[in-house]
């Protein structure tokens, strides 16, 4: 059995009543052949010292009510910032109706989904990016692609603390206390003020991504579990015949 997490893997011999050693943990990360840097493009700034990101799916789930109920705490503070967000979904109809009422029309863009090199330069161009899923107990045991996705490309990251977050960010992420839109923003503004945290972030993630949070890690746990299911499989035929 796979299981995409040690969280899920608890959940498969815990309440499933699995063997461990039957239950592999396969994770998926992003390819780094796909997450290579290209240069930063200072136009998505809007004139803006700094860039704010979201990329991914714009699901309920997905808590990007929060991040701009988040957005519009920071934007009391301080207006030197500009935030795109990349992706699509069922949400996005009220997230642009909630942008209207937080007044944040004049800092908040969506870009929908974008291509590889559009993505690539969106995130290079960034400062910080957001991961807003609010905690459930789905959320809080699940592994948010977009978070190595950011990591690969060297990005400090906010989110809430999650269990598996944790697991997948380490010191690449700012935690901020779960569903509380005011201390997201606070975490925000706390590495749009600090450079030197931001590029150690930054180097930290892609480094943690390199060494065992890409899909070519992911990739060689599979065939090895796909390789020790076949030579049970055969195994056990011989021993019945």
């Amino acid at each position: 059995m796979l299981a995409t997490n040690e969280s899920y893997k608890r959940v498969a011999v815990e309440r499933g009543r699995k063997r461990p050693d039957d239950v592999v943990v396969v994770r998926s990360g992003p390819e780094l052949a796909r997450f290579e840097p290209v240069p930063a493009d200072p136009a998505l700034k809007r004139g803006r010292p700094h860039l704010i990101s979201y990329i991914g799916e714009m699901a309920p789930q997905d808590g990007l009510d929060h991040a701009l109920r988040a957005l519009a705490h920071l934007r009391e503070d301080r207006d030197d910032w500009q935030a795109v967000f990349a992706g699509d979904g069922g949400a996005l109809d009220s997230l642009q109706q909630l942008v209207v009422e937080l007044g944040l029309s004049d800092h908040v863009e969506f870009a929908g989904w974008l291509q590889d090199r559009e993505l690539r330069s969106l995130l290079c161009s960034s400062d910080v990016c957001l991961v807003p899923d609010p905690k459930t107990r789905l959320s809080d045991a699940s592994t948010l692609v977009k978070i190595a996705e950011y990591m690969a490309m060297s990005r400090p990251i906010v989110a809430y603390d999650l269990t598996e977050s944790r697991v997948t960010a380490g010191e690449a992420a700012l935690y901020a206390h779960p569903n509380d839109p005011t201390d997201f923003a606070r975490a925000i503004s706390v590495l749009l003020d600090d450079p030197v945290r931001r590029a150690q972030m930054g180097r930290v993630g892609r480094e943690r991504v390199v060494a065992g949070l890409s899909w070519e890690h992911g990739q060689q746990a599979l065939l090895a579990a796909y390789s020790t299911a076949l030579s049970r499989r055969e195994a056990s035929g011989r021993s019945s015949s």
